[in-house]
């Protein structure tokens, strides 16, 4: 009988305290694998070491020797396939047990061997790399249209390695380019795929059978209770007589997915086509609950608390059109209940207005807004269109009218204001509340007229933040931000405060007061015309949950719309806590300023939900 050797350790949090550190579980057969090939070949010998079962299952041991002799068996075939990937198709694998051929392998063949863990030798002589030869596409049966057939828009270049991941990506393409022709029930009838080891080539003959070429026919929509059938029909890519293609049944399904009333969709073929020469469609659409609702929380120990609640609808009247009411109270916590800020308001869209891209918004707001350098009282009523013209770049256009009443160190005046706000927003982020890769760029414009003072001026903003994971498990984030904004056209007394640029707070320069940065006029501060912020963190995951962020900010602002370098910089700096719960990381950032004030809090506490950008 075999004894088997087993490996044993005693770890104390995490530290190996007796035996060997990497040891296999109790009650594991201990053994050891590696791979020797023929010539060399580094590159080759790494990416076969990756895939071996027999390598990288060693730290974990096996059951017993039946159970190691079959995982040989099974990495004889991985080992094979990969060898294929690679275009080695006359390659030799020999598997060795203790120095037993894994064909006469047994366990009563090997000594025990108690003090050393069982040897697997895996020798691979991997022979020439094969090449394409004659490659060739045909049909069963003339047709009058047909997709591209040369070899070469498949990747099958005669001459070039005659790589087994190329060969089947080429034919699954080639029906798939069949069905984007007008034929959904195309197939391959015959493919005939071989390696001449004489010439070391790889031949391929495939023959496509295309059936019957076809329109869509009758447009059928299943699954809808609250939503309009009618809608669903009329918002996808699909119009009957048009010719069959697979981008559209994609489309149409990336489409209504944008519908907030819809939770998911599942498209059906016919399984025939009819005497009008239509395969029929079936829309199965799944609906997302109408009601939604929800609360916000936002604590610092130098701007107060912000609590506030939305709730919403989103197929109010049956057609996909959605209505947000949500309103916030902020600052709360400080001095005065005159400090308080307030903001409440209701957002309308109807989707699909020109098309499935394009909604039809309108927006009610009014707020009250009470930093240290200003107090107002302003409302607004929006109305425009917004357009998703990919899965990453959105915009929106829109016509606004405010009224506001605004006390700054310029005195109290009455402000009517009329605008044309547009903004452009792109965003490859992979996780928007704990990015690790992509860019945010947004950037807004705002010409405005004053009807009341009779003045105008352009409103503009950029804002571009990117993200770069510096290692491949993404446990450190390098991230940036940069913002520029500038106000252009009036003087800075002819601008509402609540235009201006103001630096400071959790969303800027963290260290500060909210909104407490800026130009002066006789000791209060007025906000400028123009704003640079920058900030950068380093984002290290220390544990599943735990997550440290060294980070610093800066910011400057102007009371010309331009930068002349005269204006005070303002750095802070600090480190910040995350947990990563199931709903998104949970902030806790502390922050000091590093540039001079006087008789201002030296540290600031800001805790929220997702990351500062």
């Amino acid at each position: 009988m075999l004894s088997t050797v087993y490996a044993h350790a005693v770890d104390l949090f995490g530290v190996s305290l007796i035996g060997e550190q990497n040891a296999v579980p109790e009650g594991a057969l201990a053994y050891t694998a590696a791979i020797g090939i023929d010539g060399e070949d580094r590159s080759l010998k790494d990416k076969l070491s990756q895939i071996s079962l027999l390598v990288t299952n060693a730290k974990q041991g096996a059951a017993d020797t039946g159970a190691l002799a079959a995982r040989a068996q099974a990495d004889i075939e991985q080992l094979t396939a990969a060898l294929y990937a690679e275009a080695h198709y006359g390659a030799k694998i020999d598997v060795r047990i203790a120095g037993i051929p894994l064909g006469t392998f047994n366990a009563d063949a090997i000594e025990a061997t108690p003090s050393a863990p069982i040897v697997v030798q895996i020798s691979i002589a991997p022979g020439p790399v094969f090449h394409f030869g004659q490659v060739a596409f045909t049909q069963t049966a003339p047709t009058r249209a047909q997709p591209p057939t040369e070899p070469e828009f498949y990747k099958l270049v005669r001459g070039a390695p005659a790589r087994s991941d190329i060969i089947i990506t080429a034919i699954d393409r080639l029906a798939e380019e069949w069905r984007r022709a007008g034929y959904p029930f195309a197939r391959v009838a015959q493919k005939d795929i071989r390696a001449d080891h004489a010439r070391a080539m790889v031949d391929v003959q495939v023959a496509v059978d295309p059936g019957t070429p076809a329109v869509y026919g009758w447009i059928s929509v299943v699954g809808t209770k609250d939503m309009s059938s009618d809608t669903i029909a009329d918002q996808s890519a699909l119009r009957p007589g048009q010719r069959f293609d697979p981008k559209d049944l994609k489309t149409t399904r990336e489409r209504l997915r944008k519908l907030e009333a819809v939770e998911s969709v599942r498209i059906v073929e016919g399984e025939n086509v009819d005497a009008s020469g239509g395969i029929p469609i079936t829309l199965d659409v799944t609906e997302r609950k109408p009601r939604f609702f929800g609360a916000t929380a936002f604590v610092s120990t130098l701007d107060g608390a912000e609590v506030g609640a939305f709730w919403g609808h989103r197929n109010l009247f049956g057609e996909g059109e959605r209505l947000r009411v949500d309103g916030s109270v902020s600052r709360l916590g400080a001095d005065s209940i005159d400090q308080l800020q307030y903001n409440a308001g209701a957002v309308f869209s109807k989707p699909g207005i020109l098309d499935i891209d394009t909604d039809l918004f309108l927006e009610f707001r009014f707020e009250r807004e009470a930093p240290d350098t200003y107090d107002s009282y302003s409302g607004r009523i929006k109305g425009g269109l917004s357009r998703r013209f990919d899965d990453h770049l959105s915009g929106t256009i829109a016509l606004e009218g405010r009224q506001a009443y605004v006390e700054d160190a310029f005195g109290d005046r009455d402000f009517t204001l009329i605008s044309l706000p547009t903004e452009i927003d792109y965003d490859t982020r992979d996780n928007k509340l704990d990015p690790a890769s992509g860019v945010h760029i947004f950037l807004r414009g705002a010409p405005t007229v004053d009807v009341a003072g009779g003045n105008a001026f352009v409103e503009s903003r950029a804002q571009l933040a990117s993200y770069l994971a510096l290692t491949e498990e993404r446990r450190a984030i390098l991230a940036g931000r940069v913002v520029v904004g500038s106000v252009a056209g009036a003087s800075l007394i002819d601008v509402p405060a609540t235009s201006r640029f103001f630096a400071g707070g959790g969303g800027s320069a963290r260290g500060y007061e909210y909104r407490s940065l800026g130009p002066e006029y006789r000791g209060e501060v007025t906000g400028g015309l123009a704003l640079a912020e920058a900030s950068a963190e380093l984002r290290l995951r220390v544990t599943e949950t735990i997550g440290l962020v060294p980070f610093i900010d800066v910011a400057a602002v102007s009371s010309e719309s331009t930068f002349d370098f005269s204006d005070p910089l303002y750095v802070g700096a600090g480190i910040g806590l995350r947990y990563f719960s199931a709903i998104g990381p949970i902030r806790l950032d502390a922050a000091v300023p590093l540039t001079e004030r006087d008789d201002r809090p030296g540290f600031g506490l800001y805790v929220g939900l997702g990351q500062a950008f």
